[in-house]
């Protein structure tokens, strides 16, 4: 079973009035929306087909439909700024008709939204092209709240103007401190209001049905989807191996397309220079940059996708920054991600403690992978993250090593078979993970691998990232005490998906075809019957992230499934472990006092923890550089003073040394419990020898 990663479509799209447009724009008019027969038939199946199957076997009732309502409007405008409280009361009339409207495909009350939609959105842009010709300076002492996360519908047209002229101007005034001049700012800007615009009068009946069946999906978790023809066919791009591109997973995060996370073995992930959540603002075309705020990110994955080979530059905005962000450009070589660069990697660490050599093995796993078309032949030794995890084991036991450490940062899962076979690889016998699906029926995974490939000291080093098939290896790990699970805590999705291709469960043949759904359908839940949804996996030893994880992790997402928890498994723990944890976790303690590496992470994290608690950026431009400037500068000089003071060279990569810092204490831990180990079977071997005595 695959755990799914979601392909999220665009959802905020605007129109404009008809006198912005030449006379060869004429087709770009909004139609009136009608209803399809077809239509209606794929609002029934979709209904009928999630009621059915999805988990929590929701009813499309009137309860129901006021969620319903209230996530399509949120949908629409999830930031509040483009219809008014008058409105929302309006729509307070279909709060119990969206359940009839998905049952029996009745969808005037979700045209009507939308047209209101259509119609506010031509206001509120219209107000800010007016803005955008008046602004020919950036003096005032006003100021824009960027990040407004309690924002709410407002009753007066002229505070909700006064809004948008503040977004527009701080729109206008970020290209200008980016290095365009004023004018090439407004004709840039200009451009994407109107981009805007034109996509929202473009959109038909299928593409309005296609934001009204996410936003019910989005209503059920949100992991389940609909996608509708070239979408499920675009979602199969970019799940197959001969995918040739960046290797980036993109979603729409307002106007911004944002990077979900970086394919293993892509040229993206191994050029190191994006991270997830960063955002991508523009994509060259020879020496001209398109801007692509405001776009579909289907068109966006279609410009960026190209032949292998080809190269490829992107102005990208860093998550890391808020405000005052400043671009950068990075350039990449598109290529073909194979099964070969996605798979495990290892080295050995050597680390002299009080005159002692440690050996160390490290292996890094980006994802738990197997090749599909090798298995189907029937080939025996077909590539997977379990073959080559117990290869490199074995190399590093012919070598010799004190100790194992797994590292699973940034891994967001994969097969579910993998995961459970790389427990077994650890474990003697037992059961590995359970799954629970709508009707209560529990699945018990075993280990599908007799015996264990090593029985030394391991490690299983986590972040707020690894998720999903990640969090079922930590978790047994940690269960049974085989090993300690060192990190952050992880991302929280405890839950199972399962593709549904609609044309296969019609009674009607569609020209256009039907699409697919994508539904959760069961819960993971560890042997000692916890679940991992939205609780993620909490890590024995604690150390330092710069992931915000109020940004990041499944209990930040709306409408998730609840954690809970169902009976424990009989299964053995390892009982010397559990008597050392305590003794591991006050010696690192002890350890992260006294380190001032770790002291400086800390104090760098809890800077930017602050910064981001800053929403008002001023709309004055002398006063907006000079803050953007002194704090770059304040950050680099502050940076360098403090890798000078603990014996780096000048210019040293911050994130070399922060990820450093933090094995260097992984590597610590480890020697820790190689010495715990040598204690524990010196004991054991004395009071052995006391009884024969």
């Amino acid at each position: 079973m695959v755990i799914l990663l979601k392909f999220i479509i665009p959802l905020v799209i605007v129109l404009t009035p008809l006198e912005l447009y030449s006379d060869s724009d004429q087709h770009s008019v909004p139609k009136i929306l009608e209803l399809d027969a077809e239509d209606a038939y794929l609002t029934r199946l979709v209904t009928a087909i999630s009621e059915r199957a999805h988990y929590s076997q929701s009813s499309t009732n009137n309860e129901s439909s006021i969620k319903i309502l209230n996530e399509y409007i949120n949908t629409l405008d999830r930031n509040k700024m483009y219809f008014s409280q008058t409105d929302i009361t309006y729509f307070q009339r279909y709060k119990y008709e969206l359940d009839d409207s998905l049952r029996d495909g009745q969808l005037k009350p979700v045209f009507d939204i939308f047209s209101t939609y259509r119609l506010r959105v031509q206001q509120r842009l219209d107000h800010s092209l007016q803005v955008i010709t008046k602004t020919n300076d950036f003096e005032s002492d006003d100021v824009f709240r960027f990040r407004n996360t309690k924002n709410k519908w407002k009753y007066d047209e002229d505070i909700i103007n006064a809004e948008w002229t503040k977004k527009t101007i701080n729109d206008l005034l970020s290209l200008v401190i980016a290095g365009q001049d004023i004018e090439a700012a407004k004709e840039t800007l200009r451009k994407r209001y109107l981009r805007f615009i034109k996509r929202i009068n473009d959109y038909d009946e299928q593409d309005v049905l296609n934001i009204f069946l996410n936003a019910y999906m989005n209503h059920l978790d949100p992991h389940s989807s609909y996608l509708n023809p070239s979408e499920a066919e675009e979602y199969e791009i970019q799940t197959s191996l001969s995918y040739q591109g960046i290797g980036a997973r993109l979603q729409t995060n307002d106007d911004f397309i944002q990077i979900v996370d970086l394919i293993p073995g892509g040229p993206a992930f191994k050029d190191g220079t994006i991270k997830p959540l960063d955002k991508i603002i523009g994509v060259y075309d020879d020496e001209k940059i398109i801007d692509v705020i405001g776009w579909d990110v289907n068109e966006v994955v279609k410009l960026i996708r190209g032949p292998k080979g080809s190269v490829i530059t992107l102005k990208i905005l860093p998550s890391s920054q808020e405000g005052d962000a400043m671009p950068y450009v990075v350039t990449l070589t598109r290529d073909e991600i194979s099964l070969e660069e996605q798979a495990a990697s290892s080295f050995i660490k050597t680390i002299n403690d009080n005159d002692h050599d440690y050996q160390i093995g490290v292996i890094k796993i980006p994802g738990f992978y197997q090749d599909y078309a090798a298995r189907r032949r029937g080939d025996q030794d077909y590539k997977s993250t379990t073959s080559d995890v117990r290869r490199i084991v074995n190399e590093f036991k012919e070598i010799g090593i004190d100790a194992l450490v797994i590292d699973l940062r940034g891994n967001s899962g994969g097969l579910l078979d993998e995961a459970t076979g790389l427990t077994g690889l650890f474990i003697d016998e037992g059961p590995v993970v359970q799954l629970k699906d709508m009707e209560d029926n529990i699945e018990v995974i075993d280990d599908p691998i007799p015996g264990n490939i090593y029985d030394g000291p391991i490690s299983v080093v986590i972040d707020r990232f690894s998720a999903s098939a990640s969090e079922i290896f930590a978790a047994a790990i940690q269960d049974y005490s085989r090993g300690l699970v060192i990190g952050q805590k992880s991302f929280g999705k405890g839950s199972v998906q399962n593709l549904y291709p609609l044309d296969r469960y019609s009674r009607y043949k569609s020209e256009r075809g039907f699409g697919q759904l994508t539904l959760t359908i069961a819960k993971f839940y560890r042997v000692n019957g916890s679940g991992t949804q939205n609780k993620g996996v909490i890590p024995d030893i604690t150390l330092p992230s710069f992931i915000d994880e109020s940004l990041v992790g499944e209990e930040n997402k709306d409408n998730t499934l609840p954690w809970d928890q169902i009976i424990s498994l009989n299964y053995l723990k390892d009982s010397s472990l559990e008597i050392t944890k305590n003794i591991l976790a006050n010696n690192h303690q002890i350890r992260e006092k006294d380190n001032p590496a770790i002291q400086y992470i800390n104090d760098e994290i809890a800077y930017f923890e602050k910064e981001s608690e800053v929403d008002l950026i001023t709309l004055n431009y002398d006063k907006r550089l000079q803050r953007r400037n002194s704090k770059q500068e304040e950050v680099e000089n502050r940076r360098n003073q403090k890798l000078s003071e603990l014996g780096y060279t000048d210019n040293y990569d911050f994130d070399d040394f922060r990820d450093e810092t933090i094995l260097n204490e992984v590597y610590l831990v480890m020697i820790d419990m190689i010495i715990q180990k040598h204690q524990s079977a010196s004991s054991l071997t004395s009071t052995n020898l006391q009884k024969k005595s």
